[in-house]
């Protein structure tokens, strides 16, 4: 909707979220905060999306926002004055104002929000209701329509028990609402103006907001590591609602974790303590076994993951093949119904078809100045305790005999061996 732009903002210092960073670059299922905000927001106004940033907060956000304008406001005198500093900047009829800390909010929200909008002179609000409104701006009604919105710190002892509350979220017509907020004054308690006192100036010249009303969860902000958890559950939720309605089975999901851009297969199992980072792809009829973790990887149709399994970036792993427990995978290629049973590590491999590789082997690919690949070819043996010291190419068809250090590649159906002799005292 190229005619609408939105308004981010995140010029907040974040002084209840402890961190050694900023609380919108916190990754919520492996991506920040304010990008999922910033991705919604592409969804309604494409391009036409504006950032207002402090000065410290610019050069973190700017690497991870692309496509958009930025806008530092210099001093903290409240969200009216952030919401000013953009003005010049806002060249369509009408904007939408967010907030870089509410992630949760979705384009179907803001698409209602659009077509509640029907008055050009006033602006449209989401509102919630909610059992705990401590800390949130109460919604005062009049005839449907908003009145104004009292602070929790001005709020008086009847007001604080109102259960209806302001998002913050609004979609409001440029030249009307500029002319308004010139009004707005400072706060006399936090020396601030308060973007909320708007409400109260447009029912007083009789050109009210309207409403909708949204829930609570997907209103949820993040301003301290308590509200971040809060938020990363019902995220969670979110995703594996999404999931199981695509026929993906999900024990003890609450156990689990699971990245934004996750992609499963219907017909795949994921057991309980299953860890699914950034990047990872399950095919159909897979299984992921209890306390894996998968990380950048593509696992192909009918594979048998775990449990204890770790795969790390960069790893394929192809149809019909078996990791086992306490196997760890790193910028590996893993054939077709290749068996990785046991207490294994491979690291930069290419492992081919029908492969079987036992308990306790390890391609040694690390020479301490560069990383060196090792190349297995189909049907072979590689037994139990095997080093395979990189650069090596073993062939097709070969078989390794346990407890054998390998650094010379082998030729295939061949049989190799290197032992040291036991002596028996």
């Amino acid at each position: 909707m190229k005619n609408i732009t939105t308004v981010i903002l995140a010029a907040g210092r974040s002084t209840r979220f402890i961190s050694n960073k900023s609380k919108l670059i916190h990754e919520l299922a492996g991506y920040p905060i304010i990008n999922h905000v910033f991705d919604t927001a592409k969804k309604i106004s494409g391009k036409n999306i504006i950032v207002v940033c402090n000065k410290d907060n610019f050069d973190e956000l700017k690497n991870i926002l692309i496509g958009c304008k930025f806008v530092i406001q210099k001093n903290q005198r409240g969200t009216a004055d952030a919401i000013e500093v953009a003005k010049q900047y806002i060249k369509t009829k009408n904007f939408i104002i967010l907030f870089g800390d509410v992630p949760l909010i979705t384009d179907q929200s803001l698409k209602k929000l659009i077509r509640s909008f029907k008055n050009n002179n006033s602006g449209s609000m989401i509102a919630f209701k909610t059992f705990k409104p401590k800390g949130y701006g109460r919604v005062i009604l009049k005839n449907n329509k908003v009145i104004k919105v009292v602070e929790e710190i001005n709020a008086s002892p009847n007001e604080k028990l109102i259960e209806f509350c302001n998002s913050g979220i609004m979609l409001v017509q440029k030249s009307s609402f500029y002319k308004n907020i010139k009004l707005i004054k400072f706060n006399k308690k936090k020396k601030e103006r308060y973007l909320t006192d708007i409400f109260e100036i447009y029912f007083n010249k009789n050109i009210p907001f309207s409403f909708l009303v949204s829930s609570e969860d997907e209103m949820s902000g993040v301003n301290n590591l308590n509200d971040f958890n809060k938020v990363d559950s019902l995220f969670q939720n979110r995703l594996v609602n999404k999931f199981l309605e695509q026929g993906v089975l999900i024990k003890k999901p609450e156990t689990s974790y699971f990245s934004y851009n996750a992609k499963i297969a219907k017909k795949v199992i994921i057991e309980p303590n299953v860890i699914i980072r950034n990047n990872v792809t399950i095919k159909s009829g897979s299984i992921i076994k209890s306390y894996s973790d998968l990380d950048g990887v593509l696992i192909n149709e009918d594979c048998s993951i775990g449990p204890h399994a770790r795969i790390r970036p960069h790893s394929i792993i192809n149809k019909s093949s078996k990791i086992g427990n306490y196997v760890e995978i790193k910028n590996s290629f893993v054939g077709k119904n290749t068996s990785i049973s046991h207490l294994t590590y491979i690291g930069d491999s290419k492992i081919g078809n029908k492969v079987n590789i036992g308990a306790g082997c390890i391609t040694c690919n690390y020479d301490g100045i560069k990383k060196n690949k090792t190349i297995i070819g189909d049907s072979s043996f590689i037994g139990s305790n095997t080093s395979l010291i990189a650069p090596v190419k073993i062939g097709n068809n070969v078989k390794i005999a346990a407890g054998s250090v390998i650094n010379k590649d082998i030729s295939s159906n061949k049989l190799a061996i290197r032992r040291s002799k036991l002596k028996i005292y």
